[in-house]
């Protein structure tokens, strides 16, 4: 019994130190270290050797997770599904990650106040730390290394984030290795272009490009989908384009027409990512539909809001007349009509100065304004000229300081009509305008004295387009 003892205590003792030195080594794979790089640029290789085949290349100041390390090399994580080998000479393992608290922080040569300088760190600028001594801490990033005070460094903590899609909305944008501006540039990027967003640091985000390389880049000029409230959006012209990418250069996918809606599946700046009909995605600019969830307005910017719509000419003024016959005070009631049942559906009192074919005078329909005590006063005209060539609608306004800011606001959706063209805003010394000291703005829809102009204005099509122009005009005015 003893010698059968015996063995069993010295079988627990040998276990127990096979399991002492095994749980260090499994502990030490478990624990994620980080290696920096330390060379200007160095060869990533698919094995541990000068001959294996070349993968890629990597810089100073980049970190990655040490995978594992064989004789003089250490295997680095890449990207989620690449790893390589790289020199371990060109390579140090990571202390800590810290961020710079001080702009233009002193990096010197040796650890010291007498040290040599040889650069200096940007406020907010992320280092790895490579060594320390006493107060002084030895740094690397894409283009120096040195030591730095460590009073004037802070420990920085990696955010840990899903991958996520992202576009430019800057024209060009440069791509550093490190995130600061300071740091090396390794690509650039352009407007509307898609990256993959990988990681984020401070106001930097870390993308990885179409060609495969990662760097970082401002994170303001990053954009990503949103959550929207909308649920699905409404188009307001006939013809809008449906793009591949939330950019006018991006290829067009598809056209929506007038009244169509669509399916909301976020949102990217001022354009909405949208469901096409095949279950394909789609880009639509958001100047060009209505929003709206659970049929619901997204904005309630006009609700409350009285706007007074004058209806031009009426009775015995008919205003000007087409070579067809169309006059231009049918044209301006049945457009004024319209109008107001698109305001009242976004929760807009809206006023007619005239609701049928009769004479106003340009007097009362001023005061009519100052009764409804109106937020805006729009007045709707069609427009004619000696030259049949003329064409194209204007915004005219009178008050630098009252009606300026209005006619501005329809610019953009008038401009966006597809029809006829915009001639800007102007300034117009109408009697509708100069006696009113309320906001208000008059309004040429085209021009009736051009025969194919005035077929064109006079489709049911254009008046939706025009009526949803003005609604989409007043509602950035209020919001």
């Amino acid at each position: 019994m003893c010698l059968r003892r015996m063995r069993l205590l010295l079988f627990l003792f040998c276990l127990s130190m096979v399991v002492g030195m095994v749980l260090p080594v499994l502990a030490a794979k478990n624990e994620r270290q980080t290696v920096v790089v330390t060379a200007k640029e160095v060869n990533v290789r698919q094995g541990p050797g000068m001959s294996y085949r070349l993968l890629a290349k990597v810089h100073q100041g980049e970190t990655y997770q040490l995978i594992e390390e064989r004789a003089g090399w250490v295997k680095v994580q890449m990207k989620r599904n690449q790893a390589g080998w790289v020199a371990k000479t060109y390579t140090k393992l990571v202390l800590e990650q810290a961020v710079s608290q001080e702009d233009r922080l002193r990096v010197r040569l040796t650890p010291g106040r007498d040290g040599r300088i040889v650069g200096h760190l940007s406020k907010g600028e992320v280092v790895s730390v490579l060594e320390t001594d006493g107060d002084w801490r030895k740094v690397v990033t894409s283009s120096l290394i040195g030591w730095v005070f460590s009073s004037y460094l802070s420990s920085y903590h990696r955010q840990e984030m899903e991958a996520k899609a992202g576009w430019v909305t800057a024209d060009s944008l440069y791509v550093r290795v490190q995130p600061s501006l300071a740091a090396k540039r390794v690509g650039k990027v352009t407007y509307g272009e898609q990256v993959t967003i990988t990681d984020k640091q401070e106001n930097w985000d870390q993308i990885l490009m179409n060609d495969g390389k990662t760097g970082w880049v401002s994170s303001e000029y990053i954009s990503t989908v949103a959550k929207t409230a909308s649920s699905f959006v409404t188009v307001l012209y006939s013809n809008v384009n449906i793009r591949a990418l939330p950019s006018l250069r991006s290829p067009i996918q598809a056209m929506a027409q007038y009244g169509e809606r669509y399916r909301v599946l976020g949102k990217i700046g001022n354009w909405y990512e949208i469901e096409l009909s095949n279950g394909a995605k789609g880009y639509i600019a958001g100047w060009l539909v209505s929003a709206d969830a659970n049929g619901q307005s997204e904005s309630n910017a006009l609700k409350g809001k009285t706007i007074v719509i004058d209806a031009g000419h009426g009775g015995k003024d008919s205003g000007t007349i087409s070579h067809t016959g169309i006059k231009e005070k049918t044209l301006t009631l049945r457009t004024a009509r319209l109008l107001k049942e698109k305001l009242q559906a976004q929760g807009a009192n809206a006023v007619l100065t005239r609701s049928s074919d009769r004479y106003v005078s340009l007097p009362e329909r001023v005061q009519m304004a100052y009764r409804c005590r109106a937020d805006a006063f729009i007045s709707i005209h069609y427009d004619s000229a000696k030259d049949q060539h003329a064409k194209g609608a204007t915004v005219y306004y009178y008050d630098l300081f009252s009606d300026y800011l209005l006619a501005l606001s329809l610019e953009h959706p008038l401009s966006r009509m597809t029809p006829i063209p915009f001639r800007g805003v102007s300034f117009g010394n109408y009697y509708v305008l100069r006696e009113n000291r309320l906001p208000s703005v008059l309004v040429e829809l085209g021009y009736l004295s051009n025969p194919a102009e005035a077929g064109i204005v006079a489709a049911d099509h254009y008046q939706q387009e025009a009526a949803n122009a003005i609604v989409n005009g007043l509602r950035d005015y209020f919001e």
